[in-house]
């Protein structure tokens, strides 16, 4: 789909609620809940499910808090005649009690929408004891919380390719592909359970955030307890990004969003999310992700996240670094595969500088010198993921000289020598090449090695680009997502719901800013040059 024009920043105009609408109808959401929703027999619901996400995505846009009186009240107070009819909106209310009637339609629909796709059978809006908590909860099949989670998060999918179907195409070919991924914890209009009374909290999909760790331990490795806790929800977040050094030519966007509890199941959050936007068409490559999806399980995480064309970019922890697998014989050193006489001194580099055993300067020559050691991509890697890497001994250029590889020893012209060879050769030291499967030290692996600057300034660029949106999206003079009292609703599926909007909003933020930037800076490159006073022309003589 072709890109849309903005409407003015603030307000309601007819403008702005025929471009809500174009949002909602891009989406492609609202028929298939009416769908869901009809029924043969009984009276027609007078309020369509269209006009309500309308409305909050205009309150959305208007940066004003996501409250259902408030959607009421647009509705039926504020719009135009023709903005009505084209929302289907029945008449306005000229009382009180009218605005009131007028409130329950919009709410009666609002959590009629919700109830296609909640996944979670729990009680809301009562702090009940344990025993009350369990009777009240709905009878849910493993089965149907999982559907009903599949449409929720398609949803909220939908929500946000409509606000990136906004672009041009010429602004969309200017993504390459780079992609970061990250959790931020959205706080939720609920205080958590109390272990003085024994109660649950009125929300209870939430769970307890922490900064440190995988976001719910509530201790550290020492046994100390773990500060700023909140009661939330974990959003996790894909945003589009940009090579490192280069112009802009395209507005970084959040692409993908799931809620969940924190700390549950991150990496399989982190590949569902990741599915969301390969399935919807944008390209894939290089993804930047923290330490928390390191440490996640290869299969439920790092595999996926490589079945569907991304690139990792990470970090490691303090016990991750040096030696992370071996396949072959070649040795899985922080990310890339090298020689298995790799020195030691290159080994440990990175856990000597976290250390303190060598400065920075040191530090930046080791990671230089293990490029001799590394092996060459041979093939690969497949559409299975296997790759054949072979000896940097071994070609007509080889980087490294090694005694097992007589054809590498002259002429001597500088290059590394590997003084001790394995005493038992492996395959790597005994064949051409070898073949790496996918699930060799799948956890770790990524291909800018680990350290150098090509890796310091992707990573730099791929994290600051993730922590940048959450902060957009958190700005309390705006959309702000960490602001609970801004949208009062409880349960994973209306949270879900808002904080889906509240990313549509921050795109479409984005992408207005983007294009007054873009326009002045044309109009600068286009200002014609100062007419000049005087020139040396002026002086040449006559004839």
């Amino acid at each position: 789909m072709s890109g849309l024009g903005l409407p003015p920043a603030a307000g309601a105009s007819d403008q702005t609620v025929a471009f809500a609408a174009g949002l909602i109808d891009r989406s492609g959401k609202a028929p298939v809940i009416e769908a869901a929703l009809a029924h043969r027999t009984g009276r027609r619901r007078p309020l369509p499910v269209r006009a309500v996400l309308t409305a909050l995505v205009c309150l959305a846009l208007d940066d004003r808090p996501l409250f259902l009186t408030e959607a009421a009240r647009l509705l039926f107070c504020q719009l135009s005649p023709a903005s009505r009819r084209l929302l289907g909106v029945p008449g306005t209310t000229a009382s009180g009690r009218a605005f009131l009637a007028a409130y329950r339609r919009v709410r009666y629909c609002f959590h009629a929408i919700l109830s296609v796709m909640d996944p979670s059978p729990l009680p809301k809006n009562r702090r009940l004891s344990g025993q009350d908590l369990k009777a009240r909860t709905k009878p849910m099949s493993p089965a149907q919380a999982t559907a009903a989670r599949d449409r929720l998060e398609a949803f909220t999918s939908a929500l946000i390719e409509a606000s990136i179907s906004v672009l041009t195409d010429e602004e969309r070919a200017a993504f390459d592909g780079a992609a970061a991924l990250d959790a931020t914890p959205v706080p939720l209009f609920s205080r958590g359970p109390s272990r003085r009374t024994g109660l649950c909290a009125s929300d209870p999909d939430g769970g307890w955030y922490v900064r440190e760790g995988d976001h719910r331990e509530r201790e550290d490795d020492k046994g100390k307890p773990l500060r700023k806790i909140c009661w939330a929800l974990e959003a996790t977040i894909a945003t589009t990004a940009r090579p490192p050094g280069t112009e802009p030519a395209c507005p970084n966007l959040a692409a993908g969003l799931v809620l969940a509890r924190p700390g549950e199941d991150p990496g399989g959050t982190g590949a569902r999310v990741l599915a969301s936007v390969a399935a919807r068409g944008h390209k894939t490559g290089p993804l930047g992700y923290d330490r928390a999806y390191t440490q996640a399980l290869p299969g439920r995480f790092h595999l996926p996240a490589r079945a569907l064309g991304y690139r990792p970019v990470m970090d490691y922890r303090d016990d991750q670094l040096g030696i992370q697998a071996s396949s072959g014989g070649a040795l899985l050193v922080e990310g890339s595969w090298y020689c298995p006489a790799l020195p030691e001194p290159l080994i440990s580099a990175s856990a000597a500088l976290r250390g303190h055993a060598i400065d920075r300067e040191l530090y930046d020559q080791q990671i230089a010198a293990r490029a001799p050691y590394q092996l060459k991509r041979k093939d690969g890697p497949d559409a299975d993921g296997y790759e054949r890497l072979s000896c940097p001994a071994l070609g007509h250029h080889p980087g490294l000289m090694c005694p097992l590889r007589e054809a590498s020893l002259s002429p001597r012209d500088g290059r590394p020598k590997v003084l001790q060879p394995p005493d038992e050769p492996p395959k790597i030291c005994r064949q051409t090449a070898i073949t790496i499967p996918p699930g060799a030290g799948a956890r770790y692996r990524q291909d800018l090695p680990y350290g150098s600057p090509a890796w310091h300034a992707r990573y730099a660029t791929l994290r600051n680009t993730i922590e940048g949106l959450n902060g957009y999206a958190k700005d309390p003079a705006h959309q702000a997502l960490a602001a609970p009292a801004r949208r009062r609703v409880r349960g994973i599926a209306a949270c879900s719901l808002f904080t889906a909007l509240l990313l549509m909003a921050a795109n479409i933020r984005k992408i207005r800013a983007w294009r007054a930037l873009t326009a002045s800076a044309k109009a600068a490159t286009a200002r014609r040059a100062r007419r000049r006073r005087a020139s040396l022309r002026d002086y040449l003589p006559d004839g």
